[in-house]
């Protein structure tokens, strides 16, 4: 392997030496601030390392990875994501009693594993990115022990995560029993036919998916989401609803995304499989959210929702809507991420003012508008986006999917995304009326007390969100340019 192709995998590596550093850190001095202020140091490092580096064409790194710049723009989004999680857990931490810097280094790991996601062009690669993924999260759900519900929750998402790691694995050995190669190119599969293959791969894809839809929280998989979302700390919350989803859609993307699988998912039961997923997560989830009071169990189950959405890309019947559907998912994807993390911006903020592991409702927002404006603003827009409302980057996000729908001729995932976000309209106004209501404000919240870097931080999210719902071409050019 020459030093030009170990050069692509530099803001992989930056993570992986800041990890070392940061171990050898906590050993040399014992500070919360100086492990945060190092881990800060990294991902930016690494954020730098990763912009500076478009521009190349896809190339191979040994048989386990491939970077291209659609994993380098995929792994800005982690990274940003990854930030605004840091700074959020900043905040929490300082009203946490026994809190540890191993905090960061979980935190590190996950970006870790995600990085690896996004880049693998092999199982092995994937499998080692999902571990690593999966284990460290289950450390950051858990962290927080005096949480009500932290240890039952953090029980739950390892063991329902290790079933899921046991369904991909027996996936991956059907695949291999057929294929005789892990590579996602399968090139040991140039001279068979699709029908010599059809049973025992197809077996081993749909397990495989399976262990990848739990992680995406697609039905009928999705049981976890809203305990672990409520029992987790806003943060890790955050991050399970960004991090974990975008890198885990990447990987699923670049795997389905070869001309093998692209034959196999026109295979009419497979077809109907991942289509009846889809159509179910859309609407499911969106029924769910209904009567949700928890603002993070109605997240929760609007994420259910979203990605039910995004598996439309996954059904193209060809490989000349490739570019369509990347340009989709990264797009769609920078606005669920922008907007997870100002919600959850605001849900800490507001903990910080309360009570840390206090759980924030739809009635705990009454009035907020008319007392705490600027957070108000940032839900509205945020709420907008999630529900598609034109002007926002949501609605530009899902017009990109319609557009591939029906290009497609998907004419039943394009009927439930419809009814799915006109359901959604059921649950996302209320919270919106709710911030204006003036039957019972809410005289009991506290002052907001945001210093000139939170304030700062909540007006860049909100012209942030508005820049790329009014002016969607900036980022659709650096799609195409890609």
């Amino acid at each position: 392997m020459d030093l030009f192709a170990l050069s692509m995998i530099v803001p992989q590596l930056i993570i992986a030496a800041g990890i070392v550093l940061a171990m050898l850190l906590v050993a040399w001095r014992r500070s919360q601030q100086l492990i945060a202020n190092f881990t800060l140091f990294t991902l930016i490092l690494s954020l730098v390392a990763t912009i500076h580096g478009f521009g190349f064409d896809k190339i191979s790194v040994t048989m386990l990875l491939a970077v291209d710049d659609y994993s380098r723009f995929a792994f800005i989004l982690v990274l940003s994501a990854s930030i605004v999680c840091l700074y959020l857990s900043k905040i929490m931490l300082k009203q946490v009693e026994d809190v540890h810097d191993e905090y960061y280094l979980l935190l590190l790991l996950v970006v870790l594993g995600a990085g690896i996601l996004v880049v693998s062009d092999h199982f092995a690669s994937l499998f080692l990115g999902f571990e690593l993924l999966s284990i460290a999260i289950v450390g950051l759900v858990g962290y927080c022990r005096k949480a009500p519900n932290a240890v039952e929750t953090g029980f739950k998402y390892l063991i329902l995560s290790a079933s899921a790691s046991s369904f991909m694995l027996l996936g991956i050995a059907f695949m291999y029993a057929q294929t005789g190669d892990l590579s996602f190119t399968q090139t040991g599969l140039e001279n068979v036919t699709l029908l010599k293959i059809s049973l025992l791969y197809q077996i081993g894809f749909m397990l495989f998916f399976s262990g990848v839809a739990f992680k995406l929280s697609l039905v009928p998989f999705h049981f976890w989401t809203p305990d672990v979302y409520q029992g987790a700390s806003s943060p890790v919350a955050m991050l399970l609803a960004t991090v974990s989803k975008c890198a885990m859609f990447i990987v699923l993307l670049k795997c389905c995304y070869t001309a093998t699988n692209l034959m196999l998912l026109q295979n009419d039961k497979l077809f109907e499989f991942i289509a009846w997923i889809a159509i179910l997560s859309m609407i499911v989830g969106n029924s769910l959210a209904l009567k949700q009071q928890s603002i993070k169990r109605l997240l929760a189950y609007s994420s259910i929702a979203h990605m039910g959405y995004l598996l439309i890309v996954l059904l193209i019947s060809d490989s000349k809507g490739l570019n369509m559907a990347w340009q989709s998912v990264l797009f769609y994807l920078t606005a669920y991420l922008l907007a997870n993390a100002s919600i959850f911006t605001v849900i800490t903020l507001m903990n910080r003012d309360s009570e840390v592991y206090q759980d924030i409702t739809i009635n705990d927002w009454r009035g907020l508008f008319w007392q705490q404006p600027l957070r108000a603003t940032l839900l509205i827009f945020s709420l907008l986006s999630f529900a598609g409302i034109p002007l926002t980057a949501g609605f530009i996000g899902k017009f990109y999917l319609i557009t591939l729908a029906a290009n497609q001729a998907l004419w039943a995932l394009l009927a439930a995304l419809i009814i799915g976000s006109g359901i959604a309209l059921a649950y996302y106004l209320p919270v919106i009326f709710s911030l204006f209501s003036l039957e019972k404000p809410r005289d009991d919240l506290p002052p907001a007390s945001m210093s000139i870097l939170e304030k700062c931080a909540v007006i860049l999210l909100i012209f942030t969100g508005l820049a790329i719902g009014i002016f969607p071409n900036a980022i659709g050019r650096v799609l195409q340019a890609i």
